[in-house]
């Protein structure tokens, strides 16, 4: 195995804190909850005989902060204009991961 080099890989953290807010039209509650979201992205890089490609994997919402936690998303009787959803006022979806290459091609 290779030594380990110097900026061939990289970490990167981060937090979203949101506080209380006023909600309208939500039979459920008048003010959302406060919450915390984190995230994490690692990403290395390596020698292809193409070129160099970075290869990463991105973790989002790792606290699994959702809104159907708190509250049901949808109303007990249809809203105004017709709609059966309440307002988004966090997260929808749960932890989510995604990763991918990308390869800067050599020129010969």
């Amino acid at each position: 195995m290779p030594p380990a080099q110097e900026g061939k890989s990289r970490v990167g953290f981060e937090f979203f804190f949101t506080g209380r807010q006023a909600l309208d039209q939500n039979p459920y509650r008048t003010e959302s909850k406060p919450y915390a979201v984190f995230g994490l992205l690692g990403e290395r890089t390596i020698s292809t005989h193409l070129g160099e490609a970075r290869i990463f994997v991105n973790f989002e919402n790792l606290t699994n902060v959702r809104q159907s936690r708190y509250d049901p998303l949808l109303l007990p009787a249809r809203g105004q204009g017709g709609r059966w959803a309440t307002d988004a006022w966090t997260e929808l979806q749960s932890v989510t991961v995604n990763g991918g290459a990308r390869i800067a091609f050599r020129h010969r």
